[in-house]
């Protein structure tokens, strides 16, 4: 019989003594209805202690999107570790959506030379594991509730191909199997010491497939074994009086969900230089309910709300100047539930 693995005999403590981990936590992203999407209750979030996967085109805001939760994290007190394996991210820019990348809790910190990893063996072996246990043996839980974003796990190249040549060809498979490899060998520890890893994705086009449309790279592991995958897709541009883009409305579906309803949808509006505009997203989710999808796209419907009729523009001043944005998440709540409220049949009973 082969010996159990330090990560296998933790593994088992723990469910002995807590038992089956229960979806009890979440963190909110910024966007009310994503939230309500996701963990369909209120507030809403992303669940701690799962993983998450974002993914969608380029420019659909998946970085700025990572950056609202991370920045939640940050003000919740909870760890917050960012992985930009890209090497993009602006500091300033990631500022815009509420992360400060001064207060960031950094891997090189815990004794290691490297902020970000460069293989896949290195992510799931080193940086990960450092971040799930307290010491290098891997033997203690941190259970303290922490947030990983890898921005994006598919840049990061297996071993066997960093140490290769680049005429050296032929290890995208091998490449899939050490990713399907790092996720089921810190699947478990993941849930047990409440680490919430969100997975970045930019999709590719499916050149494979005779009907074309989009894949993510990096195997079947990145569809398998995430809790949650957020699917996003470029919107209508938002533009100023001079017709200039200043911003983008951002649509989004939950096309897998095991801690809520699955397939439900929205939108959420960005402005470049402000941020992610809640209160905006709130108000054109009321008017698709109030005046229909196509009324909608208008913007300027008028919205009756608390017993007023205004227009989007007005009740943003008002909600803005009253301070009345979480006023406004309850209103938002409330309709969400009336807007998927189950069928009338009789609950079903287990007997």
């Amino acid at each position: 019989m082969a010996q159990e693995s330090d990560i296998e005999k933790t593994s088992k403590a723990a469910s002995k003594v807590i038992g089956i981990p229960d979806v009890t936590d979440f963190l909110q992203t910024g966007c009310t209805v994503l939230d309500f999407a996701i963990a369909n209750r209120f507030p809403g979030g992303i669940p701690i202690g799962r993983i998450v996967q974002i993914f969608g085109g380029s420019s659909t805001c998946k970085s700025v999107i990572a950056s609202s939760i991370l920045g939640f994290a940050q003000r919740a007190k909870m760890g917050a570790y960012y992985g930009d394996i890209e090497h993009t991210l602006d500091p300033r820019f990631a500022s815009y959506y509420g992360l400060d990348f001064k207060k960031l809790t950094n891997v090189k910190d815990f004794d290691t030379d490297d902020a970000f990893p460069a293989t896949i063996e290195e992510f799931f072996d080193v940086w990960l594991s450092k971040i799930i246990f307290k010491d290098t043996k891997c033997t203690i839980l941190d259970k303290k509730p922490k947030i990983v974003v890898t921005d994006t796990i598919t840049a990061l190249p297996a071993k066997i191909e960093a140490d290769k040549k680049m005429d050296d060809q032929g290890y995208g498979a091998y490449r899939a199997k050490q990713m399907s490899l790092g996720y089921r060998k810190y699947l478990k520890a993941l849930s047990y010491s409440n680490t919430t890893l969100v997975v970045i994705d930019q999709t590719r086009d499916n050149f494979g497939s005779a009907f074309g449309g989009e894949t993510v790279p990096g195997g079947k592991a990145q569809m398998f074994y995430p809790s949650v995958r957020i699917h996003l897709k470029h919107g209508p541009a938002v533009t100023n009086t001079q017709e200039k883009v200043i911003g983008v409305w951002t649509s989004f579906k939950a096309v897998k969900n095991k801690v809520g309803p699955p397939f439900r949808d929205g939108q959420f509006k960005i402005l470049f230089d402000y941020g992610m505009d809640d209160i905006s997203s709130n108000l054109y989710f009321l008017s698709e309910v109030q005046n229909g999808k196509a009324a909608a796209k208008n913007k300027t419907q008028h919205i009756k709300l608390w017993g007023e009729d205004k227009q989007m523009k007005s009740w943003v001043t008002k909600i803005e100047g009253e301070n009345l944005e979480e006023k406004l998440r309850e209103e938002i709540w409330k309709v969400w539930q009336e807007v998927y409220r189950p069928s009338d049949r009789k609950p079903r009973t287990f007997s």
